[in-house]
């Protein structure tokens, strides 16, 4: 009885004994494949958007685009108020349907270069937030590339960090190379046709 106790605590142990070495083969395994150091970078990608030569250039050109587009608009508008002067001398010698008709007439393209003014604004809104998506595009680049060089293996927008150590912070230096590169952008917008005039009653 004695003999089968003794072997079965044998055949108990021999398992456990396995288990531990596999365990220890475990842990050197995860000790050789053990992930590098966190090394983290902060940049400020709203900074460089605000205060960069090439988002400063960029929206002046926006604004002076817009500038050209609602000055042709307000010299429509300044040509409507004169039709609308004329036709109030002349209301006199013409009778109410007319006057009424050619009134309606002025106030349809009245409305009609509010409604071009607020499509022209809305699309250069839409220019420029393509821009500052390019141009995050481009600032997340340069900041890999001051990171790579840095030795630094995660980077973090400062919009996302609540605080961090100042050495962290790479934002001007990111900042001096995107000036630098300058880069260019094509500011356009696709041309709205006015709205067409009422349909002449036969």
């Amino acid at each position: 009885m004695n003999k089968k106790i003794q072997m079965l605590l044998i055949g108990l142990l021999v398992p456990a004994a396995v288990l531990t070495l596999n365990l220890q083969g475990a842990s050197l395994a995860l000790a050789q494949s053990k992930l590098p150091e966190a090394v983290i970078a902060v940049v400020d990608i709203n900074q460089v958007l605000q205060v960069s030569e090439p988002s400063k250039k960029a929206e002046e050109d926006v604004k002076a685009l817009l500038k050209t587009k609602v000055d042709e608009l307000n010299k429509r508008g300044d040509a409507l108020l004169v039709e609308k002067e004329a036709l109030d001398k002349q209301r006199a010698i013409l009778s109410p349907d007319a006057y009424q008709k050619k009134l309606s007439e002025l106030n349809v393209q009245r409305q009609n270069l509010q409604r071009e003014f607020q499509v022209i604004n809305g699309k250069m809104n839409e220019v420029l937030v393509g821009i500052r998506l390019r141009f995050r595009e481009i600032i997340i680049r340069i900041a890999a590339d001051v990171s790579k060089e840095k030795g630094v293996n995660i980077g973090i927008d400062r919009d996302k960090t609540v605080f961090f150590n100042p050495d962290m912070n790479i934002t001007e230096e990111v900042l001096a190379r995107f000036n630098k590169a300058n880069p260019k952008v094509d500011i356009k917008i696709e041309e709205t046709p006015p709205a067409a005039a009422p349909a002449k009653k036969q």
